[in-house]
């Protein structure tokens, strides 16, 4: 009896060991399989982060695009963008030349002279060349073993794969965009042709947008160009006045290191700063005697005049100050409102200047023109009161240039 329940015991507590190892086995199983799936997930994780970081990177990318008004201004910034966005180290922009109606690189980045470099630029171009033949995106994942490209010496040594995608709006390829990532790269999957193919079409959209602001500002322009030349029909003694005046504001505006933006709206108010004269009756503007205390302040009102004019044409209504107050002196003796110095808007001090030289060389009914030796005495004794001191010494090196 004894022996039968020791050998019972003995069997029950083998029974009990097996189970504690058969739990213990599972339960190891369980972590093994428990710590494959944080792998997975911290994997995916990853992988989603790096997804969000790009589309967030992507949204940044459209807003800062929209402020950029300069195509190859847009085109490094881009390729910039794009080499950040997929840890690329070199890559390329190619844009179709309107004027060549050829495709031409717009900006590209890390591209040496070095022969190896000049391999890899002239096998993107090849790339570039098929992606705007069929108008879809190419990845080449390894060009040390991709059959189509490994004859290709030494280039494996600067990239590892290659993604280029079409630059697409309206069914219309502007170009394309090429990246050349030099590590292998877990995420160069299906999904990353997607997102690149979406800068690319982004891209494509912002240069599209440059090409129609382009467009509105020749159109505006030469709009604006019109309006001058009927103040010049009007006033036959000011005849091309408001053009020499375009040419010398971009001038002045230049050598005073003034931003484009400024510099086209000086423009536009060079041109158009007459424009009230339009209001005048021509027999006081072409009076060859002298004027009489009433008509000089007719006169006088044409720059009040001027600015109702353009103020309310979208374009023009920044233009409104500049013509309002382009006969102010710098003292705060001119009018219409005896503004002094830095109260008056710098766009009408630039026009001061430049509206009384060509005032003074060009004829008029009451006197013939100044030689242009006098008339730059003139600026010169005018400097602090008449005009500003720094826009005077801008104009005369542009006139010296222009005598030499």
């Amino acid at each position: 009896m004894n022996s039968n329940c020791f050998i019972f015991a003995i069997l029950l507590l083998s029974v009990i060991i097996f189970i504690k190892i058969l739990s213990l086995s599972k339960e190891k199983k369980h972590q093994e399989e428990f710590k494959e799936i944080q792998k997975k997930l911290q994997k995916y994780s990853k992988r989603i982060d790096n997804l969000m970081l790009i589309l967030s990177n992507i949204h940044e990318f459209n807003i800062r695009t929209a402020g950029i008004s300069s195509k190859e201004e847009l085109a490094q910034y881009i390729m910039d963008s794009a080499c950040k966005l997929f840890d690329a180290d070199m890559g390329h922009i190619i844009l179709l030349n309107p004027e060549t109606n050829k495709f031409e690189i717009a900006a590209q980045k890390n591209f040496h002279s070095e022969p190896t470099s000049e391999k890899l630029l002239n096998l993107g171009k090849e790339i570039s060349e098929k992606v705007i033949q069929t108008g879809k995106p190419i990845f080449v994942e390894d060009v040390k073993t991709d059959p189509r490209f490994s004859k290709k010496n030494n280039i494996e040594n600067l990239t590892k794969s290659i993604i280029s995608a079409p630059m697409e709006t309206r069914n219309k390829i502007l170009g394309t965009l090429t990246i050349y990532p030099k590590q292998k790269n877990e995420y160069l999957e299906e999904k990353n042709i997607l997102l690149l193919t979406i800068l690319a079409d982004q891209s494509a959209v912002a240069f599209e947008n440059i090409n129609l602001y382009s467009a509105l500002q020749k159109f505006y322009m030469e709009f604006v160009e019109s309006l001058a030349k009927t103040i010049d029909v009007k006033d036959s003694y000011t005849f091309e006045h408001a053009e020499r005046s375009k040419k010398h504001a971009r001038e002045i505006c230049k050598e005073l290191g003034l931003p484009e933006s400024l510099t086209e709206l000086i423009e536009y108010a060079a041109l158009v700063h007459d424009i009230g004269k339009i209001g005048i009756d021509n027999n006081i503007l072409e009076k060859p005697g002298k004027l009489t205390p009433e008509e000089r302040k007719l006169i006088e009102k044409h720059p009040e005049i001027g600015s109702k004019i353009v103020e309310p044409i979208a374009l023009l209504s920044s233009v409104a100050p500049i013509v309002l107050y382009h006969q102010e002196w710098y003292n705060g003796q001119g009018y219409p409102e005896g503004l002094k110095k830095e109260e008056i808007p710098l766009g009408a001090r630039i026009v001061a200047v430049l509206d009384a030289y060509d005032a003074m060389t060009s004829d008029r009914p009451y006197r013939k023109a100044m030689k242009k030796s006098e008339a730059i005495e003139e600026l010169k004794r005018g400097k602090g009161t008449q005009f500003d001191p720094q826009v005077v010494d801008a104009f005369l090196k542009i006139i010296e240039k222009e005598n030499a």
